[in-house]
Protein backbone atom coordinates (compact mmCIF):
# COMPACT_ATOMS: atom_id res chain seq x y z
CA UNK A 1 0.00 0.00 0.00
CA UNK A 2 1.57 3.67 -0.90
CA UNK A 3 1.97 5.65 2.10
CA UNK A 4 -0.60 8.33 0.43
CA UNK A 5 -3.05 5.53 0.67
CA UNK A 6 -2.34 4.40 4.16
CA UNK A 7 -2.43 8.27 5.55
CA UNK A 8 -5.90 8.40 3.91
CA UNK A 9 -6.91 5.48 5.87
CA UNK A 10 -5.27 6.42 8.80
CA UNK A 11 -6.89 9.69 8.82
CA UNK A 12 -10.50 8.08 8.22
CA UNK A 13 -10.12 5.40 11.06
CA UNK A 14 -9.87 8.04 13.25
CA UNK A 15 -12.72 10.17 12.09
CA UNK A 16 -14.90 6.76 12.43
CA UNK A 17 -13.81 5.04 15.18
CA UNK A 18 -16.35 2.49 16.97
CA UNK A 19 -16.45 0.43 19.55
CA UNK A 20 -16.59 -3.47 18.41
CA UNK A 21 -14.57 -5.89 16.36
CA UNK A 22 -10.98 -5.13 14.43
CA UNK A 23 -9.98 -1.40 13.37
CA UNK A 24 -10.40 -0.26 9.63
CA UNK A 25 -6.43 -1.08 8.95
CA UNK A 26 -6.95 -4.37 10.22
CA UNK A 27 -10.70 -5.11 8.02
CA UNK A 28 -8.11 -3.51 4.85
CA UNK A 29 -5.59 -6.06 5.24
CA UNK A 30 -7.77 -9.06 4.72
CA UNK A 31 -10.71 -10.08 2.81
CA UNK A 32 -12.40 -12.15 5.07
CA UNK A 33 -16.41 -12.02 5.71
CA UNK A 34 -17.88 -9.02 7.92
CA UNK A 35 -20.62 -8.28 9.74
CA UNK A 36 -21.95 -5.86 12.53
CA UNK A 37 -19.70 -2.95 13.71
CA UNK A 38 -16.66 -4.48 11.11
CA UNK A 39 -19.44 -4.42 8.38
CA UNK A 40 -20.41 -1.11 9.37
CA UNK A 41 -16.79 0.00 9.50
CA UNK A 42 -15.81 -1.18 6.02
CA UNK A 43 -19.11 0.66 4.65
CA UNK A 44 -18.44 3.77 6.06
CA UNK A 45 -15.22 3.41 4.44
CA UNK A 46 -16.59 2.99 0.98
CA UNK A 47 -19.37 5.80 0.93
CA UNK A 48 -16.35 8.52 1.57
CA UNK A 49 -13.58 6.83 -0.50
CA UNK A 50 -13.16 6.10 -3.83
CA UNK A 51 -10.80 5.88 -7.04
CA UNK A 52 -10.03 9.14 -8.44
CA UNK A 53 -8.92 8.56 -12.22
CA UNK A 54 -6.47 11.73 -11.92
CA UNK A 55 -5.13 10.48 -8.64
CA UNK A 56 -5.11 7.02 -8.43
CA UNK A 57 -3.78 6.02 -12.24
CA UNK A 58 -1.14 4.60 -13.00
CA UNK A 59 0.20 4.36 -16.62
CA UNK A 60 -0.96 1.53 -16.95
CA UNK A 61 -4.57 2.44 -15.67
CA UNK A 62 -4.43 5.65 -17.94
CA UNK A 63 -4.23 3.56 -20.79
CA UNK A 64 -7.23 1.41 -19.75
CA UNK A 65 -9.10 4.29 -18.68
CA UNK A 66 -8.34 6.10 -22.26
CA UNK A 67 -9.69 3.24 -24.34
CA UNK A 68 -6.48 2.11 -25.98
CA UNK A 69 -7.28 -1.07 -27.25
CA UNK A 70 -4.41 -1.24 -30.07
CA UNK A 71 -1.26 -0.67 -27.11
CA UNK A 72 -3.40 -2.53 -24.60
CA UNK A 73 -2.68 -5.23 -26.88
CA UNK A 74 0.46 -4.31 -27.74
CA UNK A 75 1.11 -4.22 -24.06
CA UNK A 76 -0.57 -7.63 -23.51
CA UNK A 77 2.24 -9.26 -25.91
CA UNK A 78 4.75 -7.37 -24.10
CA UNK A 79 4.40 -9.47 -20.97
CA UNK A 80 3.97 -12.53 -22.61
CA UNK A 81 7.42 -12.06 -23.83
CA UNK A 82 8.91 -11.40 -20.72
CA UNK A 83 7.39 -14.32 -19.24
CA UNK A 84 8.62 -16.64 -21.66
CA UNK A 85 12.13 -15.07 -21.50
CA UNK A 86 11.93 -16.25 -17.87
CA UNK A 87 10.84 -19.55 -18.32
CA UNK A 88 12.88 -20.59 -21.26
CA UNK A 89 16.64 -21.77 -20.92
CA UNK A 90 19.55 -21.47 -23.11
CA UNK A 91 18.30 -23.57 -25.67
CA UNK A 92 14.92 -21.80 -26.16
CA UNK A 93 13.27 -25.37 -24.63
CA UNK A 94 10.77 -25.16 -21.47
CA UNK A 95 13.02 -25.88 -18.54
CA UNK A 96 10.05 -28.18 -16.98
CA UNK A 97 7.53 -30.07 -17.70
CA UNK A 98 5.29 -28.04 -15.29
CA UNK A 99 5.56 -24.68 -16.22
CA UNK A 100 2.55 -22.26 -16.41
CA UNK A 101 2.01 -21.42 -19.74
CA UNK A 102 3.66 -17.73 -20.66
CA UNK A 103 0.33 -16.28 -21.65
CA UNK A 104 -1.41 -17.58 -18.08
CA UNK A 105 1.26 -15.15 -16.25
CA UNK A 106 0.58 -12.30 -18.39
CA UNK A 107 -2.79 -13.09 -17.51
CA UNK A 108 -2.14 -13.45 -13.56
CA UNK A 109 -0.45 -10.17 -14.02
CA UNK A 110 -3.52 -8.49 -14.99
CA UNK A 111 -5.83 -9.88 -13.13
CA UNK A 112 -4.20 -8.78 -9.61
CA UNK A 113 -3.89 -5.17 -10.79
CA UNK A 114 -5.98 -3.19 -8.45
CA UNK A 115 -6.30 1.03 -8.26
CA UNK A 116 -6.90 3.42 -5.59
CA UNK A 117 -7.97 3.12 -1.54
CA UNK A 118 -10.87 0.90 -2.15
CA UNK A 119 -9.19 -1.41 -4.51
CA UNK A 120 -10.70 -1.71 -7.84
CA UNK A 121 -9.47 -4.10 -10.02
CA UNK A 122 -9.48 -4.31 -13.73
CA UNK A 123 -12.92 -4.89 -15.02
CA UNK A 124 -14.53 -2.85 -12.42
CA UNK A 125 -12.32 0.18 -13.36
CA UNK A 126 -13.59 -0.90 -17.05
CA UNK A 127 -16.98 -0.74 -15.54
CA UNK A 128 -16.52 2.28 -14.07
CA UNK A 129 -14.87 4.06 -17.02
CA UNK A 130 -17.82 3.20 -19.16
CA UNK A 131 -19.90 5.01 -16.41
CA UNK A 132 -16.99 8.20 -16.37
CA UNK A 133 -16.77 8.37 -20.09
CA UNK A 134 -19.52 7.14 -21.75
CA UNK A 135 -18.42 8.50 -25.09
CA UNK A 136 -15.75 5.76 -24.67
CA UNK A 137 -18.08 2.86 -23.77
CA UNK A 138 -17.23 1.27 -27.01
CA UNK A 139 -13.96 1.24 -26.33
CA UNK A 140 -13.78 -0.14 -22.86
CA UNK A 141 -16.05 -2.87 -23.59
CA UNK A 142 -13.83 -3.70 -26.66
CA UNK A 143 -10.91 -3.96 -24.63
CA UNK A 144 -12.93 -5.77 -21.97
CA UNK A 145 -13.81 -8.61 -24.86
CA UNK A 146 -9.89 -8.58 -25.56
CA UNK A 147 -9.31 -9.44 -21.82
CA UNK A 148 -11.64 -12.54 -21.83
CA UNK A 149 -11.73 -13.23 -24.99
CA UNK A 150 -7.64 -13.64 -25.97
CA UNK A 151 -6.02 -13.06 -22.63
CA UNK A 152 -8.10 -15.14 -20.82
CA UNK A 153 -8.16 -12.93 -17.92
CA UNK A 154 -10.69 -14.42 -15.47
CA UNK A 155 -14.16 -12.08 -14.31
CA UNK A 156 -14.26 -12.75 -10.61
CA UNK A 157 -11.28 -9.99 -9.12
CA UNK A 158 -13.14 -8.34 -5.95
CA UNK A 159 -12.45 -5.04 -4.76
CA UNK A 160 -12.23 -4.18 -1.26
CA UNK A 161 -15.59 -5.05 -0.50
CA UNK A 162 -15.62 -8.24 -1.87
CA UNK A 163 -17.84 -7.28 -4.73
CA UNK A 164 -17.09 -8.20 -8.54
CA UNK A 165 -17.86 -5.75 -11.55
CA UNK A 166 -20.51 -8.16 -12.35
CA UNK A 167 -21.87 -7.26 -9.33
CA UNK A 168 -21.32 -3.56 -9.61
CA UNK A 169 -22.99 -3.32 -13.08
CA UNK A 170 -26.47 -4.41 -12.38
CA UNK A 171 -26.26 -2.93 -9.18
CA UNK A 172 -28.43 0.59 -9.37
CA UNK A 173 -25.79 2.67 -7.77
CA UNK A 174 -24.88 4.87 -9.46
CA UNK A 175 -25.40 2.76 -12.57
CA UNK A 176 -27.13 0.09 -14.06
CA UNK A 177 -25.15 -1.69 -17.29
CA UNK A 178 -26.91 -4.47 -19.13
CA UNK A 179 -24.49 -4.38 -21.94
CA UNK A 180 -21.36 -4.93 -19.73
CA UNK A 181 -23.20 -7.43 -16.93
CA UNK A 182 -24.47 -9.73 -19.99
CA UNK A 183 -20.22 -9.82 -21.51
CA UNK A 184 -19.39 -10.57 -17.47
CA UNK A 185 -22.34 -13.13 -16.80
CA UNK A 186 -21.51 -15.06 -20.45
CA UNK A 187 -17.96 -14.88 -19.43
CA UNK A 188 -18.31 -17.02 -16.57
CA UNK A 189 -19.27 -14.03 -13.99
CA UNK A 190 -21.66 -15.09 -10.84
CA UNK A 191 -24.64 -13.27 -10.56
CA UNK A 192 -24.84 -14.80 -6.52
CA UNK A 193 -21.63 -13.64 -5.59
CA UNK A 194 -21.61 -12.74 -1.88
CA UNK A 195 -19.41 -10.00 -1.22
CA UNK A 196 -17.72 -9.20 2.19
CA UNK A 197 -20.74 -8.08 3.73
CA UNK A 198 -22.49 -11.83 2.74
CA UNK A 199 -24.67 -9.80 0.32
CA UNK A 200 -25.31 -10.06 -3.42
CA UNK A 201 -25.76 -7.42 -6.01
CA UNK A 202 -29.62 -8.02 -5.24
CA UNK A 203 -29.02 -6.66 -1.68
CA UNK A 204 -28.34 -3.51 -3.47
CA UNK A 205 -30.67 -3.45 -5.73
CA UNK A 206 -33.71 -3.86 -3.65
CA UNK A 207 -32.78 -1.16 -1.43
CA UNK A 208 -34.16 1.60 -2.90
CA UNK A 209 -33.46 5.11 -0.77
CA UNK A 210 -36.10 7.17 -3.08
CA UNK A 211 -39.48 5.02 -3.42
CA UNK A 212 -41.09 7.82 -4.62
CA UNK A 213 -38.72 8.68 -7.42
CA UNK A 214 -40.51 6.53 -10.40
CA UNK A 215 -37.50 6.75 -12.04
CA UNK A 216 -35.09 5.40 -9.54
CA UNK A 217 -38.01 2.58 -9.22
CA UNK A 218 -38.17 1.94 -12.58
CA UNK A 219 -34.20 1.30 -12.57
CA UNK A 220 -34.59 -1.19 -9.56
CA UNK A 221 -37.30 -3.05 -11.27
CA UNK A 222 -35.11 -3.53 -14.29
CA UNK A 223 -32.04 -4.77 -12.32
CA UNK A 224 -34.10 -6.86 -10.69
CA UNK A 225 -35.85 -8.48 -13.57
CA UNK A 226 -32.02 -9.15 -15.36
CA UNK A 227 -31.18 -10.67 -11.81
CA UNK A 228 -33.85 -12.93 -11.81
CA UNK A 229 -33.88 -13.76 -15.17
CA UNK A 230 -30.21 -14.54 -15.34
CA UNK A 231 -30.43 -17.16 -12.39
CA UNK A 232 -30.47 -15.08 -9.24
CA UNK A 233 -31.82 -15.72 -6.32
CA UNK A 234 -33.03 -14.04 -3.35
CA UNK A 235 -33.08 -16.81 -1.09
CA UNK A 236 -29.28 -15.91 0.10
CA UNK A 237 -28.67 -14.10 3.40
CA UNK A 238 -26.40 -11.75 3.95
CA UNK A 239 -24.08 -11.90 6.96
CA UNK A 240 -26.40 -10.50 9.65
CA UNK A 241 -29.28 -12.42 8.23
CA UNK A 242 -31.10 -10.11 5.70
CA UNK A 243 -32.56 -11.85 2.67
CA UNK A 244 -33.61 -10.17 -0.65
CA UNK A 245 -36.98 -11.73 -0.38
CA UNK A 246 -37.46 -10.48 3.46
CA UNK A 247 -35.90 -6.96 1.74
CA UNK A 248 -38.44 -6.67 -1.29
CA UNK A 249 -41.68 -7.91 0.86
CA UNK A 250 -41.05 -5.26 3.48
CA UNK A 251 -41.05 -2.66 0.97
CA UNK A 252 -43.68 -4.09 -1.41
CA UNK A 253 -46.68 -1.32 -0.11
CA UNK A 254 -44.10 1.56 -1.67
CA UNK A 255 -42.64 -0.71 -4.12
CA UNK A 256 -45.23 -3.13 -5.11
CA UNK A 257 -43.00 -3.74 -8.63
CA UNK A 258 -40.23 -5.82 -6.47
CA UNK A 259 -42.07 -8.07 -4.78
CA UNK A 260 -44.51 -9.16 -8.19
CA UNK A 261 -41.64 -9.60 -9.87
CA UNK A 262 -39.92 -12.12 -6.92
CA UNK A 263 -43.47 -13.54 -7.31
CA UNK A 264 -43.33 -14.18 -10.96
CA UNK A 265 -39.94 -15.94 -10.49
CA UNK A 266 -40.99 -18.43 -7.87
CA UNK A 267 -43.83 -19.33 -10.06
CA UNK A 268 -41.48 -19.90 -13.18
CA UNK A 269 -39.24 -21.55 -11.98
CA UNK A 270 -41.85 -23.52 -10.20
CA UNK A 271 -43.06 -24.76 -13.48
CA UNK A 272 -39.47 -25.53 -14.84
CA UNK A 273 -39.11 -27.83 -12.05
CA UNK A 274 -41.73 -29.75 -12.00
CA UNK A 275 -41.00 -30.16 -16.11
CA UNK A 276 -37.25 -30.39 -16.57
CA UNK A 277 -36.16 -30.47 -13.37
CA UNK A 278 -34.01 -27.06 -11.84
CA UNK A 279 -31.48 -25.92 -9.54
CA UNK A 280 -33.39 -25.18 -6.40
CA UNK A 281 -31.38 -22.02 -5.95
CA UNK A 282 -30.73 -20.07 -8.83
CA UNK A 283 -33.21 -21.85 -11.36
CA UNK A 284 -30.53 -23.30 -14.06
CA UNK A 285 -32.36 -26.52 -15.97
CA UNK A 286 -31.33 -29.65 -14.52
CA UNK A 287 -28.35 -31.92 -16.47
CA UNK A 288 -26.64 -34.91 -15.89
CA UNK A 289 -23.59 -32.57 -13.86
CA UNK A 290 -26.77 -31.38 -11.02
CA UNK A 291 -26.84 -33.64 -7.40
CA UNK A 292 -29.19 -34.13 -5.32
CA UNK A 293 -29.29 -32.43 -1.96
CA UNK A 294 -28.23 -35.57 -0.08
CA UNK A 295 -30.67 -35.68 2.84
CA UNK A 296 -33.62 -34.75 0.96
CA UNK A 297 -32.84 -36.70 -2.58
CA UNK A 298 -35.02 -34.30 -4.00
CA UNK A 299 -33.50 -30.60 -3.99
CA UNK A 300 -31.35 -30.79 -7.06
CA UNK A 301 -28.44 -27.80 -7.26
CA UNK A 302 -25.43 -27.39 -10.02
CA UNK A 303 -22.12 -28.93 -9.42
CA UNK A 304 -20.11 -27.73 -7.07
CA UNK A 305 -17.13 -27.22 -9.16
CA UNK A 306 -19.17 -24.53 -11.09
CA UNK A 307 -21.28 -23.08 -8.69
CA UNK A 308 -21.77 -22.80 -4.82
CA UNK A 309 -25.42 -23.64 -4.96
CA UNK A 310 -25.94 -25.92 -2.41
CA UNK A 311 -23.76 -24.56 0.17
CA UNK A 312 -25.76 -20.96 -0.61
CA UNK A 313 -29.09 -22.58 -0.26
CA UNK A 314 -28.62 -24.67 2.51
CA UNK A 315 -29.91 -21.63 5.55
CA UNK A 316 -33.06 -21.02 3.56
CA UNK A 317 -33.63 -25.46 2.52
CA UNK A 318 -32.13 -26.66 6.04
CA UNK A 319 -36.19 -25.56 7.37
CA UNK A 320 -37.74 -27.71 4.64
CA UNK A 321 -35.35 -30.91 4.05
CA UNK A 322 -36.77 -33.97 5.32
CA UNK A 323 -34.20 -36.57 5.93
CA UNK A 324 -35.00 -39.94 3.01
CA UNK A 325 -34.35 -43.50 4.47
CA UNK A 326 -34.83 -46.68 3.11
CA UNK A 327 -37.05 -47.93 6.19
CA UNK A 328 -40.41 -47.26 6.46
CA UNK A 329 -42.40 -48.14 9.34
CA UNK A 330 -46.18 -49.77 9.57
CA UNK A 331 -48.50 -50.02 13.15
CA UNK A 332 -44.60 -50.17 14.49
CA UNK A 333 -42.90 -52.33 12.79
CA UNK A 334 -40.07 -51.37 10.33
CA UNK A 335 -39.25 -52.79 7.11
Amino acid sequence: MDPATRKRIEQFAQQHHGSGGRSLSELIETQDSLKGAESQRLRSYFSTECMEPGRDLDAYGKLLAQGNLAEVKADFARRVARHKSTITDGAGESSSQDVVLPETLAAQELYKLTWGPTRVPIYNLLGLMRIIAPGWASQHLAIAQFFIETAKVPVDAPDLSGTQALSHAISTKPATDFEFAQLLYDAGGDVNHRNRYGGTCAHEIVTVWAPQDKSVTARAASALEWFLDHNGSVDIDDNDGMGVRYLASRSKNRIPVLHRLIEESDRKRKELAKKDGCCALCGRVADETMKKCGRCKVARYCAPEARACQKLHWPHHKKHCVKVTDEFSFLGKKF
